[in-house]
């Protein structure tokens, strides 16, 4: 496959259509349409679809060799499958507007926002714009969905799925990755403005994902609950609740988790970043939340998540896989404190998190007390060890390739083309949350420590996401008949209307049957959107990958 620049990518036009409406509001044909610059390589001047060969040269019916630059370019694509699913069209969480209070501001912003991004309209009709993600829900289509109607627009309204079948409850983990994802994408469509055409709206879309960025912080950090408090938060402090039904009005789980306040400290530690590196989508119209006041938020929720959660503690509550999201976090917050003082705070913090870790640690770099999955854990351990590394003063580089090369040598199964659960195993589970943690590793372990790690990220992809299904469905902008396992289009993926194109909750495989299946197939939000974050981090588009490659401070102003 080719490697695209800039000015290919220029060259294609319209197939730049690809990246900002499958990532943030739909496209034109939400489950089909235009292709990419791939596509438009291998079928000529031909924008039909089913002609995508992925930009390799085959011959009839050939499988196309399966290389670090598919795997990259479908964790791309998963990615923003999964995001714009989540985010407009789903409907699965609490809407904006909500109420008749944000009925008023949604119809004094949203026209402003189409003012600035020179647009008439939004891309999607009756968006189902999503402030809040519920934990789960049923992925698949309950009418026949309006993919592309009269005006060349998909309908979000005949997009959502079954109500009855969400959870109804939003975590800080299903909101705080949701609008993590948010960021990272109003970061890269600023990116990629003067690519992509006036069409598409890029800066419409950047404004839209900051919105309900901030929109989600004020309802669940500060005024969303029932005693006017947020919604997520204990009375006043920011101690964080695990469960807050919003059609009840009420906690339905109210004990304090690490990996709850750990997903939210990150997502709020970028979006620190987003509110003070001068990046359109949160500028424009203007902030509905200023700078100051979420530097505030991100301290105080730091404050008290350090103060909370000590090493043994999130040892205690979960196993020292959490360490490595906490790590990743703390790294986030430490290079976006608000004060040298909170900075130093946050070195101490992690320099405790890496002692845990190094305490749980053998001399060939398995880290023991962790998940059932053996692999996730190494991954997001030695992620956070380097990305807790970039504060001023901290270094765990070597903890973390003593980490990360146990994952690559050590649980490697060859004939599976994944990564094993743990090397007595006889059947590996893999949830979306594993396939993330994993993931992050790899990254990770690409990025900062320059290993070579890429034919086995190609394999585990193609074996676990497109084989193993745990992505359920693909758009056709990324589907390929040619491929060795390609995914069925959304229509074609179960039940009577069709699937989402997301990821199932889980999948299985048995080394003794050499087969894969299904185990969940509903929508772990939390899972999910965190694997769509570490997957764009890995991903490319148009040859180049996410800048700053999901790194703390990598990424902090428009390029």
């Amino acid at each position: 496959m080719n490697r695209y620049t800039r000015r290919d990518v220029v060259k294609y036009g319209s197939a730049a259509a690809l990246v900002s409406l499958a990532g943030c509001t739909g496209t034109e044909d939400e489950e089909g349409g235009t292709p990419s610059p791939t596509d438009t390589e291998a079928a000529g001047d031909s924008t039909e679809t089913g002609q995508d060969t992925e930009g390799e040269d085959t011959d009839g019916d050939e499988t196309a060799a399966y290389d670090w630059t598919d795997a990259t370019w479908d964790s791309y694509w998963y990615s923003l499958y999964n995001m714009s699913t989540n985010i407009s069209m789903s409907g699965n969480g609490v809407l904006f507007p909500h109420n008749e209070q944000q009925q008023q501001a949604f119809d004094k912003r949203f026209p402003a926002m189409l003012e600035a991004a020179g647009q008439e309209r939004p891309p999607v009709k009756n968006a189902n714009l999503n402030m809040a993600a519920f934990t789960s829900g049923d992925p698949a289509f309950t009418q026949q969905p309006v993919l592309r109607g009269e005006d060349d627009r998909p309908d979000a309204s005949t997009l959502a799925w079954d109500e009855s079948k969400a959870s109804g409850v939003v975590s800080p983990s299903s909101a705080g990755w949701t609008h993590l994802k948010g960021v990272t994408w109003a970061k890269n469509f600023e990116n990629h403005f003067e690519i992509l055409p006036d069409s598409l709206a890029a800066e419409f879309r950047s404004m839209v994902l900051s919105t309900l960025a901030q929109i989600g912080i004020n309802a669940t950090l500060i005024v969303g609950g029932p005693e006017g408090n947020g919604a997520l938060t204990k009375g006043e402090s920011m101690e964080l609740v695990s469960g807050f039904n919003p059609g009840a009005g009420e906690v339905v789980d109210a004990t304090a988790r690490p990996n709850h306040h750990s997903a939210f400290l990150w997502f709020m530690s970028d979006m620190t970043s987003l509110a003070k590196g001068g990046w359109f989508g949160y500028e424009n119209p203007e902030p509905l939340i200023p700078p100051k006041k979420i530097q505030s938020l991100t301290d105080g929720l730091a404050k008290t998540t350090m103060s909370l959660f000590s090493p043994q503690n999130i040892v205690d509550m979960g196993s020292t896989r959490d360490l490595g999201q906490m790590l990743g976090a703390i790294g986030w917050y430490g290079t976006h404190a608000g004060s040298q003082d909170l900075t130093s705070q946050a070195a101490s913090h992690a320099e405790g998190l890496a002692g845990a870790v190094v305490n749980n640690l053998t001399s060939d770099g398995r880290v023991q007390n962790g998940a059932e999955n053996q692999a996730a854990t190494q991954g997001v351990v030695g992620q956070g060890l380097l990305w807790a590394s970039e504060i001023d003063g901290v270094d765990f580089t070597g903890t973390a390739e003593s980490v990360l090369g146990y994952l690559v040598d050590e649980l490697w199964d060859d004939d599976a083309g994944t990564f094993a659960s743990g090397t007595d195993d006889s059947t590996y589970t893999i949830t979306a949350r594993d396939a993330g943690d994993v993931t992050g590793g790899i990254n990770a372990a690409d990025a900062v420590l320059g290993m070579d790690v890429k034919d086995r990220y190609a394999r585990y992809f193609n074996q676990t996401f497109n084989r193993g299904r745990l992505q359920r469905a693909e758009r056709p902008q990324s589907r390929s008949e040619n491929a060795e396992y390609p995914l069925p289009l959304p229509a074609d993926a179960g039940g009577e209307f069709g699937q989402a194109a997301v990821y199932n909750a889980s999948v299985q495989y048995d080394t003794g049957a050499g087969e894969w299946s299904v185990t969940d197939r509903m929508f772990d939000t939390a899972g999910a959107l965190y694997l769509a974050n570490q997957d764009i981090w890995i991903g490319q588009w148009g040859g180049e990958f996410y800048e700053g490659r999901g790194r703390p401070a990598a990424n902090d102003s428009p390029a």
